[in-house]
């Protein structure tokens, strides 16, 4: 399917062009016409054009305007400029448009058919190497999806290891290897710097293959790259031990090395990896397993590359006797929590790279802050609703031991509520004091950040005692003072619509009339109006 659109503000050019040009010739299909940019516009949003025959000097927008805009939107389009004007700034600017002939009228229909036949040519060769891209683009998904159901397959039934380890690797590897050695490395996304959907439909895997096979390629070192969940990526280092003898542990260090310095620098991500050791495929499964594991202990959601040793065989156990677990009901009660935080995070700063067994240790601290906590709710007669609620809800607490960020975001939760509860005297002061504030200042440009500033409280934690006290959010209780401002000044002055709108802190006419309409159902002039017949 081949179209062209024809644009000339010249309805005898357009006609000349539609009824001498041999269209049929020029295997195109479909040969649409405009008058006008605007007209060209709405046809291009209506219809898949491939060629563009475009006058360049029209009145009002010229064509280069066009088509620096068919550029931007469909950059598949190629151009044919028709023009009798011959100035070398219009020819300079369609060749910078990447226009793919500029042709100087009067020319002979063979001459413009000459061009359609060439850019015609263009455009085939161009589609043939995108589908050629597509087949092999697709070829390369099926592949990897292939080779990552057969690591599914593998770790669900171990007796099958070495079968679907064959699988993976006449699927992946490039070569044919006499003597085959390789090691496991386990990858973790542990941080996303923006919005991971950017990052869907396999993009993530083939960015990071196509990153580690440049570098592996340079030490000798196949990389195999297997998704194995959105968070988890299975790496496998190859070579040829009958060819070469070597450190094949240490050039993985060294590769990873890089590919993480290249990550930190580039990437919208940052990763865990977990190195292991050159083994055989019937040891594959247990190995997993075991990188694994690191990867759960990895509770701070370190960034490094750890490397598998015999630490990980520690028991985390044996660490409690450094927290003072037994302190912590005495230290909510007298509101230092900030002390069991304090110890908490000297704990895990100290404990570095290595990652023992850091799980079981956060679940014991888990066990113990829960038990403190319990202890001071008896103590004090609190219940769970008033400590926990929809924001935070108790499941949410109790599910709160997987990572190190979960885990402190819980206790500085619980803490923040301790304290809420402790001077809610003093904060519904604070809460009045607002309110009077905004009720006397309805003129200003009041928001939350600068009430929350006035009575001295954390934005936030301001926000949410202020909607406890009055049911409103704090933007929409400042809207309702102000609307209530303004059908007092539309009910009593004669003052413009403009200068209430400034006396209410609108700043603008209109911002102000859509508020009032969205409260009231109508618009300040018909509140005015209706309180006059009253």
């Amino acid at each position: 399917m081949m179209n062209v659109l024809v644009v000339d503000d010249q309805k005898e050019v357009v006609s000349g062009l539609i009824n001498g040009l041999h269209w049929k010739d020029l295997k195109i299909d479909g040969v649409y016409h405009a008058y006008c940019p605007e007209e060209a516009r709405h046809i291009f949003l209506t219809e898949q054009i491939e060629i563009l025959l475009c006058d360049i000097e029209m009145p009002g927008e010229n064509g280069l305007s066009l088509f620096r805009w068919v550029v931007k939107n469909f950059p598949q389009t190629e151009c044919i400029f028709l023009t009798s004007h011959a100035e070398f700034s219009y020819a300079k600017e369609a060749i910078s448009l990447g226009s793919f002939d500029y042709i100087l009228q009067p020319a002979r229909y063979e001459e413009i058919e000459a061009s359609i036949c060439r850019v015609r040519k263009k455009l085939l060769k161009k589609n043939s190497s995108q589908k050629l891209e597509k087949i092999a683009r697709d070829k390369k998904e099926l592949t990897d999806g292939l080779a990552s159901s057969y690591l599914i397959d593998l770790l669900y039934y171990e007796s099958k290891s070495e079968e679907n380890l064959s699988k993976i690797f006449s699927l992946k590897l490039k070569k044919q290897y006499h003597k085959l050695a390789f090691c496991i490395a386990l990858q973790q996304i542990v941080h996303w710097k923006l919005d991971c959907t950017e990052w869907e439909g396999g993009l993530l895997h083939r960015s990071i293959e196509n990153i580690l096979s440049e570098i592996f390629e340079q030490l000798g070192i196949e990389a195999v790259l297997l998704r194995y969940n959105r968070q988890h990526l299975v790496l496998l280092l190859c070579i040829d031990t009958q060819e070469v003898t070597v450190n094949l542990r240490g050039l993985c260090q060294i590769g990873l090395q890089q590919y993480h310095q290249f990550e930190e620098k580039y990437m919208d991500f940052s990763s865990a990896i977990y190195l292991g050791d050159v083994i055989k495929k019937e040891m594959f499964p247990a190995e997993f397993q075991l990188l694994s594991e690191m990867a759960q202990q990895n509770v701070m959601a370190r960034s490094e590359i750890f490397i598998k040793s015999q630490e990980q065989t520690m028991h985390g156990l044996n660490k409690l006797h450094l927290f003072h677990m037994e302190r912590w009901a005495e230290q909510l009660e007298q509101g230092n929590g900030e002390l069991i935080v304090k110890e908490i995070n000297s704990y895990f700063d100290k404990a570095g790279r290595s990652l023992g067994k850091d799980l079981v240790v956060l679940k014991e601290l888990h066990c113990g802050f829960t038990s403190a906590l319990v202890s001071i709710m008896q103590h004090q007669n609190f219940q769970y609703r008033q400590i926990f609620n929809q924001a935070y809800s108790l499941e949410r607490y109790m599910e709160a031991h997987d990572t190190y960020e979960h885990f402190m975001e819980a206790i500085e939760y619980v803490l923040q509520s301790l304290s809420f509860h402790k001077l809610m005297p003093a904060r519904q002061d604070q809460i009045n004091i607002a309110i009077h504030y905004i009720q006397e200042n309805p003129e200003k440009k009041l928001t939350r950040e600068n009430v929350a500033e006035y009575v001295h409280l954390n934005e936030d934690y301001f926000s949410r005692l202020f909607k406890e006290r009055t049911g409103y959010t704090v933007k929409d209780y400042i809207t309702k003072e102000k609307i209530k401002l303004a059908k007092e000044l539309l009910a009593t002055t004669n003052l413009s619509i403009s200068i209430i709108s400034l006396k209410t802190g609108f700043g603008n006419f209109s911002h102000f009339s859509r508020t009032f309409k969205k409260h009231e159902g109508i618009t300040p002039n018909e509140y005015r109006d209706r309180e006059k017949k009253l």
